[in-house]
C-alpha cells in the first residue's frame, strides 16, 4: 500500500510521491516524487548541485515539509531527503523521523 504526500519547499508545490514505508522503526516514508513544473524550473538544480556538494544552509532556507490529506503536515524530526541525480530518471525523496503515531495512522495494516 502507498500513501501519496506531497512535498513543499515554504509554500510552493514540489510534487507528490506515491509514498511506502521504507523503515517503520525509524519512521521513514519514501518513493519516487512525480514533480511539478516549479521543481523542474527552479529547485532541481539545487538539489542536483546539493548532491555533489551539501549545501546544509541552502536547504534550511527552502523549508521543505510534507504533508498527507488524512494526516495533515507530517513533522519529519530526521529531515527531508531528495536523491536527484543526472542520468538517473527518477528522483527519491525519504521523509525520516515520523512519529509511530502517524505512521500508524497512514498504515494501519502494517
Amino acid at each position: 500500500m502507498s500513501v501519496e504526500i506531497q512535498l513543499f519547499a515554504a509554500e510552493i508545490t514540489l510534487g507528490t510521491i506515491d509514498a511506502q514505508i521504507i523503515d517503520a522503526s525509524m519512521g521513514v516514508l519514501g518513493g519516487k516524487l512525480k514533480p511539478s513544473e516549479v521543481y523542474y524550473t527552479y529547485f532541481q538544480a539545487f538539489f542536483r548541485a546539493h548532491g555533489k556538494k551539501t549545501d546544509w544552509q541552502g536547504l534550511e532556507a527552502l523549508g521543505l515539509k510534507t504533508t498527507a490529506l488524512l494526516t495533515g503536515e507530517l513533522r519529519a524530526v530526521g529531515g527531508i531527503c531528495i536523491t536527484d541525480v543526472e542520468g538517473l530518471g527518477e528522483i527519491e525523496v525519504e521523509v525520516c523521523g515520523i512519529d509511530c503515531l502517524i505512521m500508524n495512522e497512514l498504515f494501519p495494516e502494517a
